[in-house]
C-alpha cells in the first residue's frame, strides 16, 4: 500500500497550468516600498547573493540542537499566501514583526518574504514562479492543490530532499507527530525520502458532526431524551406545533447537513458537493464509496419521507447554505440542523437576532434507530498543506529550526511564556497570520485545549493553560458561564465549544472514548486520476434531490450507482484501489 501511495504523489505531477506568458493574471505591484509586494518572478534571484543585511544563501553547518543559533546568519527566502487577518503594529511589517525577530534573534536566522499573496491568488502567483524558475526556498502548498503541484515538483527534481533535516534538526515534539499520524508524512515521501513536511491539523475531535438543537424550544418541551431517531422526529414535530417551526430540520441546496445526517442509518457519504465521497471496503475489500452500500437506500427512504411529511423544507433545493438556509436558524424558521462542532459560534447572533438570551442551539450526538448508542462520527484525510523546500536551498536545517521553535513557542507547555510575550507573540491571531509557511499544527492542539480548559472551569486552577487559544477559551467559556447576558453573547461560542459537559468537544470526545468513529479509506489526497473523472458529484446530488423529493423511487438508486460508475466514478474507485487499498 505504501508503494502504492508514493505512485500516487508521483502520478499527481500531470496538472498545473503554467502560466508563464500571462502577465494580465500577476498582482498589481503594490507602492515602493511596501513590505508585502511581491517581487518580479520574472526577475530571478541570485541564489548566492547575499541579503542585504549580510545574511547568507551559502550552506552553513548548524548547530546539533534545534533552538541553538547559528554561527552566521542564514536567511531563508519564503513565499506565503495571506488572508485578511494580517494585522501589524506600528511600523512592523511582514518582514519585521515579533516572529521574524524571534528567529533571529533566538536562531540567527533571518527570513525575507520576497513575495506573499491572497490566498485565492497563491496558487497562480506561484505557478508563475516555477515558470520563471524561480521558486522560492521555503513555501507551502495548501491542501487544495497538494496533489497536483507536490507531484509535479518532486517528480521534476525541484524540491529538496528534507530527510537527513527532519530527523537531525526538528524538534522532538515535531518528529512526534509522525507517531500519532504515520500515514501524512509517508503521503510526501518517495522510496522512504522525505520531500515535505506536512503541516497536519488541530486534531480528529473537530470532525464528528453533532445534532444542534435550539435550547429554549427544547426546554419547553421539557428537555426530553434524545437518543433515537424517533426521539428528535418527534422533537422536530413538537418544534412545528409548539414554536410555529415551518420544518423540522434543515437542509441547504448542497446536501451538505442532509447528508452528514446519514450515520443515523449506518451510511457514510462525504462532502459530494465538492465532489469528495467517504470510501469504505465491501465485503470483498474493495474500497467503494458510502452512497454504493444498501445503507444509504434506507437513508434515502427516510429522507423522502421526512420530505413528504413536511420535516424538511418544500424548497430546499433553492436554499443556499449561506442564504436562506442559514438565514431560516436565524430567524427562528427551524430549531434543528446537523453542523460541526463549531456552530455554536454563531449562537451569539442568533441570540442577538432573537432578543432571547436562550434562542442558541445546543450539539447532541447524532442518535442511531435503535438508540443504543450514538452514531459514529465520520473521520476524513485532514492534513491542510505541505511545507516544501527548493533543490536549491543550501538549508535545510535552518527550515526546521524555524517549524520547531513555532511550534514550541505556540503549542508547547514548556515555552512557559509571560502574559505580555502571549500578547506580543499571539495577541490579534498573530500566531497564525504572520506564520503560515513554517507553521506546523500540533494534532493534539484541539483536544489538549478542550481538556486543558474544561479542568479549569471546574476545578479554578488557571495554572495549565499554556497557549493564547486555552486562555481565550477559557475567558468567553467562563465569561458565559457566570454571566449570560446580551452583552457578553460573543462568549457563546467558547462556551458551547468546550465549555461544559455537553459541549460539541465532550460530545465529540464521547465518541472517540467509545471508539464509535469510522475512518474514511481515503487517508491522503485524492488521486491525479480524479481530475480525468470530472465532477461526478452532481449526478448523486440531483439524483437524490429527484427522490427526496418523490420525483424518482428509492428503487431507481441501482440505476444512479450505474450512471455515476460510468460517467467517471467508476475512474475514481479505480484510483482509489490502486492507492489505498
Amino acid at each position: 500500500m505504501r508503494k502504492r501511495l508514493i505512485a500516487l504523489v508521483l502520478a499527481c505531477f500531470m496538472l498545473v497550468g503554467i502560466l508563464a506568458a500571462c502577465a494580465d493574471n500577476t498582482t498589481t505591484p503594490a507602492a515602493p516600498g511596501d513590505p508585502a509586494a511581491p517581487a518580479d518572478p520574472a526577475a530571478p534571484a541570485d541564489p548566492a547573493a547575499p541579503a542585504a543585511s549580510g545574511a547568507t544563501l551559502n550552506y552553513v553547518e548548524p548547530p546539533a540542537n534545534w533552538d541553538d543559533p547559528y554561527s552566521e546568519t542564514v536567511l531563508i527566502r519564503a513565499a506565503a499566501p495571506h488572508a485578511t487577518n494580517w494585522f501589524f503594529e506600528g511600523d512592523d511589517d511582514v518582514n519585521n514583526n515579533p516572529w521574524t525577530r524571534l528567529y533571529k534573534d533566538r536562531l540567527n536566522i533571518e527570513v525575507d518574504f520576497i513575495w506573499t499573496a491572497p490566498i485565492e491568488e497563491y496558487e497562480t502567483r506561484l505557478n508563475m514562479t516555477i515558470a520563471a524558475q524561480d521558486i522560492p526556498d521555503v513555501f507551502t502548498i495548501p491542501r487544495d492543490i497538494d496533489p497536483r503541484l507536490f507531484g509535479q515538483l518532486q517528480s521534476e527534481g525541484m524540491l529538496l530532499d528534507l530527510t537527513d533535516a527532519y530527523q537531525n534538526h526538528a524538534s522532538q515534539r515535531i518528529r512526534d507527530h509522525e507517531k500519532v499520524d504515520p500515514d501524512t508524512i509517508q503521503g510526501f515521501s518517495v522510496d522512504g525520502r522525505i520531500y515535505g513536511m506536512p503541516r497536519y491539523y488541530y486534531g480528529q475531535i473537530d470532525q464528528p458532526w453533532h445534532m444542534w438543537v435550539r435550547k429554549d424550544w427544547y426546554e419547553d418541551a421539557g428537555s426530553p431524551e434524545l437518543r433515537t431517531l424517533d426521539d428528535f422526529e418527534n422533537l422536530a414535530r413538537t418544534f412545528m406545533r409548539d414554536q410555529g417551526a415551518g420544518y423540522g430540520f434543515g437542509v441547504d441546496s448542497d446536501l451538505r447537513w442532509l447528508f452528514r445526517t446519514a450515520p443515523i442509518w449506518g451510511a457514510y457519504v462525504g462532502e459530494i458537493y465538492n465532489n469528495e465521497y467517504f470510501w469504505m471496503p465491501d465485503a470483498t475489500g474493495q474500497l467503494k464509496p458510502g452512497f454504493t452500500f444498501p445503507e444509504f437506500e434506507t437513508a434515502l427512504e427516510n429522507w423522502a419521507r421526512w420530505y413528504s411529511e413536511g420535516l424538511i423544507s418544500p424548497e430546499f433545493m433553492t436554499m443556499d447554505p449561506d442564504g436562506r438556509a442559514k438565514e431560516d436558524l436565524m430567524n427562528g424558521v427551524v430549531g434543528i440542523h446537523c453542523w460541526l462542532q463549531w456552530w455554536g459560534w454563531w449562537g451569539g447572533m442568533i441570540v442577538a437576532e432573537q432578543d432571547n438570551l436562550d434562542a442558541y442551539f445546543v450539539p447532541f450526538n447524532l442518535p442511531t434507530v435503535d438508540g443504543s448508542k450514538p452514531a459514529n462520527g465520520q473521520i476524513f484525510y485532514q492534513n491542510v498543506g505541505v511545507i516544501v523546500a527548493s533543490s536549491n536551498f543550501q538549508n535545510p536545517a535552518a527550515m526546521f529550526k524555524v517549524i520547531s521553535i513555532l511550534d514550541h513557542m505556540v503549542f508547547s507547555p514548556d515555552a512557559n511564556l509571560t502574559e505580555e510575550e502571549l500578547v506580543y507573540y499571539m495577541g490579534d491571531g498573530r500566531e497564525h497570520a504572520m506564520t503560515g509557511t513554517f507553521a506546523v499544527i500540533d494534532p493534539h492542539a484541539d483536544l489538549l485545549q478542550f481538556q486543558h480548559v474544561l479542568h479549569a472551569l471546574e476545578s479554578g486552577d488557571t495554572s495549565d493553560l499554556f497557549t493564547t487559544g486555552m486562555k481565550f477559551k477559557y475567558a468567553d467559556s467562563l465569561t458565559w458561564r457566570t454571566d449570560p447576558s446580551a452583552e457578553n453573547f460573543n462568549s457563546l461560542g467558547a462556551y458551547l465549544q468546550m465549555g461544559f459537559d455537553g459541549s460539541s468537544y465532550a460530545r465529540s470526545q464521547h465518541l472517540f472514548d467509545n471508539n464509535w468513529t469510522i475512518r474514511t479509506a481515503l487517508n491522503g489526497p485524492p488521486p491525479a486520476e480524479f481530475r480525468d473523472a470530472g465532477s461526478t458529484g452532481d449526478i448523486i446530488l440531483e439524483e437524490v434531490m429527484q427522490i427526496v423529493m418523490g420525483n424518482k423511487p428509492v428503487s431507481a438508486w441501482p440505476s444512479v450507482i450505474e450512471q455515476w460508475y460510468s460517467q467517471g466514478g467508476q475512474i475514481k474507485e479505480d484510483a482509489v484501489n490502486l492507492y489505498y487499498r
